[in-house]
């Protein structure tokens, strides 16, 4: 019980003004403790399950897909049930460590969402994901374009309220609006954009 509120008290600390400024630093330093997201908990695991039955009913399965916000590879191992190859990226390199250790046959790189044009050597992707990660960018705007520009398909998930701040993001031609995910009292708004002439 108290290393849990000592491991809570340390993120508030970090994520303090985190928000829409890209305070990659402080986010880095949450991964000195492991599973700092709660990832494993109840909570998670079932939005995990739920994001993946969101993109199976959009296709059946996914030759590649770019998770960016890849963590420590929690949700890497619902992904990697549903493509052929999986790519993950993470400011935090004891993260991209973990996704490596926890997915072995993923392929993981050390970058941030400003590097969305460049990662993997400019690979074309089928899909890419940005769950619970666009909210600590600096600048979303420029993001979200390199991303459309590198897949097919994105998939954006955000925790509201968080994602109060952002709706304006995902709207306009090839996007869509899915259902929330909920969890007891946890709302995630879901988005999905296909690219023209993708079916």
């Amino acid at each position: 019980m108290l290393a849990k509120k000592v491991s809570n008290l340390w993120k508030r600390l970090m994520l303090r003004g985190a928000d829409f400024g890209g305070a990659y630093a402080r986010i880095r330093m949450i991964y000195a403790i492991p599973d700092p997201w709660e990832m494993s908990s109840d909570r998670e695991q079932y939005r995990f399950a739920q994001t993946v039955c969101h993109l199976q009913a959009l296709a059946p399965s996914y030759n590649s897909v770019l998770e960016f916000g890849c963590g420590e590879g929690h949700q890497s191992t619902h992904l990697e049930t549903i493509c052929k190859t999986l790519y993950g990226v993470d400011i935090s390199s004891t993260a991209v460590a973990r996704a490596k250790d926890r997915c072995p046959q993923g392929n993981f790189q050390v970058a941030g969402l400003e590097d969305a044009a460049t990662v993997f050597e400019r690979r074309k992707m089928d899909l890419i994901t940005a769950c619970e990660v666009l909210y600590y960018a600096a600048d979303i705007k420029q993001i979200i374009p390199a991303m459309q520009a590198r897949a097919e398909r994105l998939y954006v998930s955000n925790y509201k309220p968080r994602s109060d701040r952002m709706r304006q993001h995902f709207q306009g031609d090839g996007w869509e609006r899915l259902d929330d995910i909920q969890f007891e009292d946890t709302v995630w708004e879901c988005f999905f954009w296909q690219g023209p002439g993708v079916s």
